[in-house]
């Protein structure tokens, strides 16, 4: 119970600093304190256990390998199908500069959300775990964008439905690999193909 109050404090950190973090000071301050309370949370709750396990990243087995190509498969398809509904090319004409950071914040989204979050909730239940850290990554999505000064034109229902589907396909990947490495591929794959020929991150992504 301990650690699942732990991660349940962490998820909330994480969504109000998503809340404020476009909000003018002094409202931005508690973006920033929020993100820093669930980082030192996290590294509360990980001091007496080794690291990589802690983001699902134990070491690399025969099992998580055999999800590697697969995985890389999948989110390059996911790309290319989400720049279809934007009426987009196959594939970005030309890379940018954001096709470098792009993978990074995949990666980075999925050792939080799929890594950290999944794997803490998992003694509740395997598929509870996978809906759970998707629904997180969905309400962390919407409220960065609810958060911005001015609206966006965006569709809402594509965004929460896409996001949800999509962290439940690389939490089932995480599930069945065991390992946070595949959805880690998976991520960095689609945000390649769909912002590579982006100079700046879309706020969804980016904030």
């Amino acid at each position: 119970m301990k650690r699942i109050l732990v991660v349940t404090l962490v998820v909330a950190g994480i969504l109000l600093f998503a809340g404020f973090i476009h909000s003018p000071l002094p409202l931005k301050s508690v973006a920033y304190v929020s993100l820093a309370g669930s980082g030192f949370l996290i590294g509360y709750s990980v001091r007496l256990n080794p690291l990589l396990p802690a983001f699902g990243l134990a070491r690399i087995g025969r099992r998580s390998i055999l999800f590697f190509i697969p995985a890389l498969v999948l989110g390059a398809a996911l790309g290319i199908l989400t720049r279809y509904t934007f009426d987009l090319s196959a594939l970005p004409v030309s890379l940018k500069s954001f096709v470098l950071t792009a993978p990074l914040v995949g990666a980075t989204e999925e050792l939080i959300f799929r890594g950290y979050i999944q794997g803490y909730m998992q003694s509740i239940g395997r598929l509870f775990s996978v809906i759970y850290a998707s629904s997180v990554h969905t309400c962390y999505k919407v409220l960065v964008i609810l958060s911005l000064s001015i609206p966006l034109q965006f569709d809402f229902f594509f965004l929460i439905l896409w996001t949800f589907l999509g962290g439940t396909v690389f939490g089932l990947l995480k599930d069945l690999s065991r390992s946070s490495l595949p959805p880690v591929i998976a991520h960095a794959a689609f945000d390649i193909v769909l912002y590579g020929g982006l100079s700046v991150a879309p706020v969804w992504v980016w904030s």
